[in-house]
Parts: structure tokens; sequence; C-alpha cells
């Protein structure tokens, strides 16, 4: 099983200071990189990562999957939590949206947990797969790439669009994203299995052109004035290195 940490590395020095203020604050410190002590709710940075996913891989007999689609931090949000069940077959999934009226509440680094999913309520509804629809859902996973190492590292701007995949599948964990409009967006094949288990009744937000996609974060002034969250992360096949460069209206202490 492949888990070199329990949350996101290479922090910089200041946002470990101010999350090991924020852990203290909050009573609840796991190990950090370098063992230092950092607050356990980095919630949505956490979820990403796939914390509980890697803690609790290859404990028991059930496979895990974790699709996250981002298409603007600050505007919309879809979450897909899939759970085998390992004896009568097939698997639940849970699946979110969480749009822009929810977003502009919630801090990315909020300690609540987001149940881990806490604040982000959004609109949520549950299914239920036959060992056959798992089946090919986990085909698809695989025809896509998503349990093969991530080749490099990638940077993901907040108000980028990609899919984010991780979970445990036979005891060993897995983390990979597809940014668009990149070829790994363009090759996925698991995305019209996702919208057929998709119970929320929330359509997908349009893809916008290529080149009209972004790449990186706005300029500051653009931040400034929208009263937006923004933050960037830098991934690789072990999982994010660290959310870096988080601007908005939130403090490292909440």
């Amino acid at each position: 099983m492949r888990g070199r940490h329990k949350g996101p590395r290479g922090l910089s020095a200041l946002r470990l200071a101010g999350l090991t203020l924020l852990g203290l604050l909050a009573g609840c410190a796991a190990s950090g990189p370098a063992g230092m002590p950092v607050e356990r709710g980095v919630s949505w940075f956490s979820y990403l990562n796939g914390d509980d996913l890697r803690r609790s891989c290859g404990q028991d007999r059930a496979d895990r999957f974790r699709l996250v689609f981002n298409a603007d931090y600050n505007q919309h949000i879809r979450t897909y939590d899939i759970t085998a069940d390992p004896d009568k077959g097939g698997a639940v999934v849970v699946a979110r949206v969480i749009q822009a009226a929810d977003l502009r509440k919630v801090n990315p680094t909020d300690s609540a947990g987001l149940d881990l999913l806490g604040p982000w309520r959004g609109d949520r509804a549950e299914a239920r797969l036959t060992p056959r629809q798992f089946a090919e859902f986990v085909l698809r996973l695989s025809d896509s790439g998503a349990f093969e190492p991530l080749p490099g590292t990638v940077r993901l701007p907040s108000n980028a669009i990609y899919w984010l995949v991780n979970g445990c599948r036979s005891g060993a964990w897995f983390f990979n994203v597809y940014p668009y409009p990149m070829d790994r967006f363009a090759d996925i094949r698991f995305d019209g299995a996702v919208k057929d288990l998709d119970g929320t009744g929330v359509p997908f937000p349009p893809l916008p052109a290529p080149a009209d996609a972004p790449r990186m974060l706005p300029p500051a002034s653009a931040r400034d004035d929208s009263g937006g969250v923004f933050f960037e992360l830098e991934v690789d096949r072990g999982g994010l290195v660290g959310p870096t460069h988080l601007f908005g209206p939130w403090s490292l202490t909440g």
C-alpha cells in the first residue's frame, strides 16, 4: 500500500506555522511533515488527498473510490464517494453537488470537516450499484489510467477545471488527476458512468472552449474584487505536495 504521508506535503514554513496554531486551537493535532503538528481538519485539502481513505486502506475488504470534479472552487464542485460492499457485492454511491451559494460560505481549511464534507452540504443523493454496474465502473476507471502513477507534478489552480480521483483498491491506495483541457481529460472513460449514477438532478456545467479554460490563478486585482477563495494545489503520484498561495477572506486561524 502506498501511503507516504498522512497529509499534504511541502507546505511553506509560514503555512505550517499557521496550521500548527490552528491545530492547537482546535485541540486535535495530527502528525504532519517532519512530525510537526498539523491540524487534522485542513478538511478540503485532506479530503482531496484521501487521507481518510489512506488510513483505512487494507484494513478491511472494502474498496473505496473518491472522485471530485472541480469547475472553479468558487462556483461548482461535485464529489462522489463510492464504497464497495464485499459481502453483498456492488457498492454504495454518495454524490454531492456544491455550488457558488454554498461555497462562498466555506473556508477550505475549516476544521469542521466534510463529514469530512460537513460545511459543504450542497445537494446530496445516494444510490446502490449492482455488482455488474460496480465492476463496469471500476473498469472505466482502469481504462482511464486511474490506477497508474501520475506522470510528474501537476499544478491545479482553484479556478481551473479538473477531475481528481483517489481511493483504495485491493488494499493499495491510488491517486490521479485529469486537468482540462489536457489530453488526460479528453481520454477519460469514467465520466459517462459517473453521470449515469448521479442522482442529484443538478446538471454538469458546460465546458469552456479549450483556449478559454483557466490555467492559472486570476490576477490579484480580480481575486480581491471577487470575494472568493483562491489557492493552488501541487500534486504528484503521492497525492498533494501541498496547497499553496491561499488567497481570500479566510485567515489561517479560521
